[in-house]
């Protein structure tokens, strides 16, 4: 296994310990399944990978002892983010869940995938929260969630899936879903240097054409997760896995390195690899 100690050039926002944060980004092949073990004992998922991946989630579930979950965010309804919460949630949701997403489901309003259907239909069972640029959410008293984006949706899912920025302590986290070009671009515009972050989900898998240097250095980060798998899109660019590295990020892939454990004190950051 990998394991690396990262000090990072920040002083803690307070001189006293607080607990730690964990976040894990499994292995789920071409899609997104992000577990965040958080610092009070409390569980948030962010995205559940595609349908026939939802055994690894439960499989890490299992690994950890996890009982429920939580709270559970989708960033937007394509099948490799949302596919395969519907299996998930039957095993492990709690009774009283907090949702949210970050679009509409209704098929009237976008077109939604058939393996999302499912997915679709158990979320209208429970209330949920629809998400825009300006909200907070806190849940943990340790950790904060700003959303960055979207703010008007254009229609498009990947430039419209949700962009979070989580804080613990003096670190932060920019976990970019599917954003795509144009929305690295409004990122770009709207917050500049508030965009830095120690750690990056890569957005999109790097399954895009165009390279954004303007984006990858404003957020400058020290670890750069890649979650990626088999897929038919060419992904990934290894020009925009290139100029992450050249900022000086560490790159962790999910094909490669497997499910990635990140572990914050909310001064420093640790990360372990199920793979060598």
């Amino acid at each position: 296994m990998i394991t690396l100690g990262l000090s990072l050039l920040f002083t803690p926002i307070s001189v006293s310990a607080i607990p730690s944060l964990h976040i894990y980004f499994i292995d789920v092949g071409y899609g997104d399944a992000i577990l965040i073990q958080l610092p009070d004992g409390g569980t948030l998922l962010i995205d559940s990978g595609k349908p026939e991946a939802a055994p690894q989630v439960i499989a890490q579930l299992e690994t950890l002892g996890i009982k429920q979950l939580d709270q559970v965010i989708l960033t937007h309804f394509h099948k490799d983010h949302a596919g395969g919460l519907s299996p998930i949630l039957k095993n492990y949701f709690s009774l009283k869940p907090k949702l949210w997403i970050g679009l509409p489901f209704s098929p009237f309003e976008m077109e939604i995938e058939p393996e999302v259907m499912q997915t679709i239909d158990m979320l209208k069972q429970y209330p949920i929260k629809i998400l825009q640029k300006g909200e907070q959410l806190q849940p943990s008293p340790h950790v904060l969630i700003e959303i960055l984006h979207p703010e008007i949706l254009s229609g498009n899912q990947n430039e419209d899936s949700l962009v979070l920025k989580m804080t613990h302590g003096a670190l932060s986290f920019l976990l970019a879903a599917d954003a795509g070009p144009k929305t690295q671009r409004t990122l770009v515009a709207r917050y500049g240097p508030q965009l830095q972050s120690d750690l990056i989900k890569i957005p999109h898998h790097a399954n895009e054409t165009e390279i954004l240097p303007s984006f990858i250095n404003a957020v400058n980060p020290e670890i750069a997760i890649l979650t990626i798998g088999p897929n038919t899109y060419n992904a990934p660019n290894l020009d925009i896995l290139e100029a992450y590295q050249k900022t000086g990020a560490q790159l962790f892939r999910t094909d490669q390195h497997g499910t990635v454990h990140i572990t914050s004190d909310g001064k420093t950051l640790q990360a372990v690899t199920a793979k060598p």
